[in-house]
Protein backbone atom coordinates (compact mmCIF):
# COMPACT_ATOMS: atom_id res chain seq x y z
CA UNK A 1 0.00 0.00 0.00
CA UNK A 2 1.41 3.42 -0.92
CA UNK A 3 1.87 6.11 1.73
CA UNK A 4 -0.93 8.19 0.21
CA UNK A 5 -3.40 5.28 0.32
CA UNK A 6 -2.35 4.48 3.87
CA UNK A 7 -2.96 8.05 5.06
CA UNK A 8 -6.28 8.27 3.26
CA UNK A 9 -7.34 5.06 5.03
CA UNK A 10 -6.25 6.43 8.41
CA UNK A 11 -8.11 9.72 7.81
CA UNK A 12 -11.24 7.83 6.76
CA UNK A 13 -11.06 5.61 9.86
CA UNK A 14 -10.50 8.66 12.09
CA UNK A 15 -13.55 10.37 10.56
CA UNK A 16 -15.72 7.34 11.31
CA UNK A 17 -14.41 7.07 14.90
CA UNK A 18 -14.94 10.83 15.32
CA UNK A 19 -18.52 10.57 14.07
CA UNK A 20 -19.30 7.94 16.70
CA UNK A 21 -17.29 9.43 19.58
CA UNK A 22 -18.01 13.10 18.83
CA UNK A 23 -21.49 13.31 20.41
CA UNK A 24 -20.43 11.52 23.62
CA UNK A 25 -17.25 13.61 23.84
CA UNK A 26 -19.35 16.74 23.30
CA UNK A 27 -21.66 15.86 26.19
CA UNK A 28 -18.64 15.13 28.41
CA UNK A 29 -16.93 18.45 27.69
CA UNK A 30 -20.09 20.53 27.80
CA UNK A 31 -21.94 22.69 25.36
CA UNK A 32 -20.31 25.98 26.34
CA UNK A 33 -16.78 24.59 26.02
CA UNK A 34 -17.63 23.08 22.63
CA UNK A 35 -19.01 26.45 21.46
CA UNK A 36 -15.66 28.01 22.35
CA UNK A 37 -13.40 25.22 21.05
CA UNK A 38 -15.14 24.66 17.69
CA UNK A 39 -14.57 28.21 16.34
CA UNK A 40 -11.00 28.23 17.71
CA UNK A 41 -10.28 24.96 15.91
CA UNK A 42 -11.80 26.33 12.68
CA UNK A 43 -9.74 29.53 12.97
CA UNK A 44 -6.62 27.40 13.52
CA UNK A 45 -7.30 25.32 10.40
CA UNK A 46 -7.90 28.43 8.27
CA UNK A 47 -4.74 30.08 9.64
CA UNK A 48 -2.68 26.96 8.85
CA UNK A 49 -4.03 26.89 5.27
CA UNK A 50 -3.18 30.57 4.77
CA UNK A 51 0.32 30.01 6.17
CA UNK A 52 0.88 26.89 4.03
CA UNK A 53 -0.13 28.67 0.82
CA UNK A 54 1.52 32.03 1.59
CA UNK A 55 4.74 31.19 -0.30
CA UNK A 56 2.93 30.24 -3.49
CA UNK A 57 3.61 32.29 -6.59
CA UNK A 58 1.22 32.67 -9.49
CA UNK A 59 3.31 31.42 -12.39
CA UNK A 60 2.76 32.93 -15.80
CA UNK A 61 1.12 30.49 -18.20
CA UNK A 62 2.67 30.03 -21.64
CA UNK A 63 0.71 31.10 -24.70
CA UNK A 64 -1.12 28.54 -26.85
CA UNK A 65 1.69 28.35 -29.43
CA UNK A 66 4.27 27.51 -26.74
CA UNK A 67 1.89 24.96 -25.21
CA UNK A 68 1.37 23.29 -28.60
CA UNK A 69 5.17 23.19 -29.10
CA UNK A 70 5.59 21.63 -25.65
CA UNK A 71 2.93 18.99 -26.30
CA UNK A 72 4.69 17.95 -29.52
CA UNK A 73 7.42 16.54 -27.25
CA UNK A 74 10.25 17.08 -29.74
CA UNK A 75 13.57 18.55 -28.69
CA UNK A 76 15.16 21.24 -30.88
CA UNK A 77 18.12 20.27 -33.07
CA UNK A 78 21.16 19.36 -30.95
CA UNK A 79 19.35 19.76 -27.63
CA UNK A 80 17.46 17.58 -25.16
CA UNK A 81 14.10 18.45 -23.60
CA UNK A 82 13.20 18.03 -19.93
CA UNK A 83 9.68 18.31 -18.54
CA UNK A 84 8.78 18.48 -14.86
CA UNK A 85 5.05 17.74 -14.48
CA UNK A 86 2.77 17.70 -11.47
CA UNK A 87 -0.60 15.98 -11.18
CA UNK A 88 -2.63 14.59 -8.32
CA UNK A 89 -4.65 15.82 -5.38
CA UNK A 90 -2.27 15.52 -2.42
CA UNK A 91 -1.28 19.10 -1.49
CA UNK A 92 -2.50 20.17 -4.94
CA UNK A 93 -2.51 23.89 -4.12
CA UNK A 94 0.91 23.83 -2.45
CA UNK A 95 3.50 25.26 -4.82
CA UNK A 96 6.58 23.21 -5.66
CA UNK A 97 9.79 25.14 -6.27
CA UNK A 98 11.80 23.58 -9.09
CA UNK A 99 15.47 24.30 -9.72
CA UNK A 100 17.31 23.03 -12.82
CA UNK A 101 21.12 22.91 -12.71
CA UNK A 102 21.19 25.33 -9.79
CA UNK A 103 20.19 28.35 -11.89
CA UNK A 104 16.79 27.98 -13.55
CA UNK A 105 13.89 28.37 -11.11
CA UNK A 106 10.14 28.02 -11.37
CA UNK A 107 7.11 26.96 -9.35
CA UNK A 108 4.32 24.56 -10.28
CA UNK A 109 1.11 23.40 -8.63
CA UNK A 110 -0.98 20.38 -9.52
CA UNK A 111 -2.01 20.42 -13.20
CA UNK A 112 1.07 22.37 -14.29
CA UNK A 113 4.46 21.65 -15.85
CA UNK A 114 7.79 23.31 -16.63
CA UNK A 115 9.82 22.58 -19.76
CA UNK A 116 13.48 23.21 -20.57
CA UNK A 117 15.54 22.68 -23.72
CA UNK A 118 19.03 21.80 -22.51
CA UNK A 119 22.45 20.79 -23.81
CA UNK A 120 23.06 17.02 -23.92
CA UNK A 121 24.59 15.68 -20.70
CA UNK A 122 23.69 15.31 -17.05
CA UNK A 123 21.33 17.80 -15.45
CA UNK A 124 20.30 18.12 -11.79
CA UNK A 125 16.67 18.71 -10.84
CA UNK A 126 15.84 19.85 -7.30
CA UNK A 127 12.22 20.09 -6.13
CA UNK A 128 10.84 21.23 -2.78
CA UNK A 129 7.60 22.67 -1.50
CA UNK A 130 7.18 26.44 -1.33
CA UNK A 131 6.96 26.01 2.45
CA UNK A 132 10.02 23.85 3.06
CA UNK A 133 8.71 22.81 6.49
CA UNK A 134 5.82 20.89 4.87
CA UNK A 135 7.82 18.29 2.93
CA UNK A 136 11.34 17.00 2.46
CA UNK A 137 12.87 18.12 -0.85
CA UNK A 138 14.08 15.72 -3.55
CA UNK A 139 16.88 15.75 -6.13
CA UNK A 140 17.45 13.76 -9.28
CA UNK A 141 20.19 13.67 -11.90
CA UNK A 142 18.94 13.20 -15.46
CA UNK A 143 21.13 12.06 -18.34
CA UNK A 144 19.83 13.31 -21.69
CA UNK A 145 21.12 13.02 -25.23
CA UNK A 146 20.60 15.28 -28.25
CA UNK A 147 17.02 14.81 -29.41
CA UNK A 148 16.09 13.06 -26.15
CA UNK A 149 12.95 13.84 -24.16
CA UNK A 150 12.66 13.16 -20.43
CA UNK A 151 9.51 13.67 -18.36
CA UNK A 152 9.81 13.78 -14.57
CA UNK A 153 6.69 13.59 -12.41
CA UNK A 154 6.84 15.47 -9.09
CA UNK A 155 4.45 14.52 -6.32
CA UNK A 156 4.11 14.77 -2.55
CA UNK A 157 3.81 11.64 -0.44
CA UNK A 158 2.30 12.42 2.94
CA UNK A 159 3.92 11.31 6.17
CA UNK A 160 2.69 11.51 9.76
CA UNK A 161 3.97 15.03 10.37
CA UNK A 162 5.82 15.92 7.19
CA UNK A 163 5.56 14.82 3.58
CA UNK A 164 8.27 14.04 1.06
CA UNK A 165 8.64 15.14 -2.53
CA UNK A 166 8.99 12.14 -4.85
CA UNK A 167 10.45 12.44 -8.36
CA UNK A 168 9.72 9.71 -10.92
CA UNK A 169 11.00 9.38 -14.49
CA UNK A 170 7.98 8.42 -16.61
CA UNK A 171 7.77 5.90 -19.45
CA UNK A 172 6.71 7.16 -22.91
CA UNK A 173 2.96 6.52 -22.54
CA UNK A 174 2.64 8.04 -19.06
CA UNK A 175 4.92 10.91 -20.10
CA UNK A 176 2.70 11.84 -23.05
CA UNK A 177 -0.40 11.59 -20.82
CA UNK A 178 1.11 13.95 -18.20
CA UNK A 179 2.35 16.49 -20.75
CA UNK A 180 -1.04 16.59 -22.50
CA UNK A 181 -2.93 16.94 -19.20
CA UNK A 182 -0.97 19.84 -17.70
CA UNK A 183 -0.62 23.57 -18.41
CA UNK A 184 2.80 24.93 -19.34
CA UNK A 185 4.16 27.47 -16.85
CA UNK A 186 7.06 29.76 -17.75
CA UNK A 187 10.26 29.68 -15.69
CA UNK A 188 10.82 32.61 -13.31
CA UNK A 189 14.52 32.40 -14.14
CA UNK A 190 14.89 30.67 -17.51
CA UNK A 191 17.42 27.85 -18.09
CA UNK A 192 20.75 29.07 -19.47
Amino acid sequence: MSKNAMWLTIIFAAAIVGAFLGPSLGSLIGETTMLILAPLFLIGVVAFCIWALSSNKSGKKADTAALAEARAMRAPEGKGRIYITRRGFVAALQGMNVTLDGTATGQIKSGQMLMADVEPGTHRIQVGTAKAKLANAAEMDVEISAGGVVVIDAMIEMGALKGSVKLTRLDAAKARENVNATALILWEVAPA
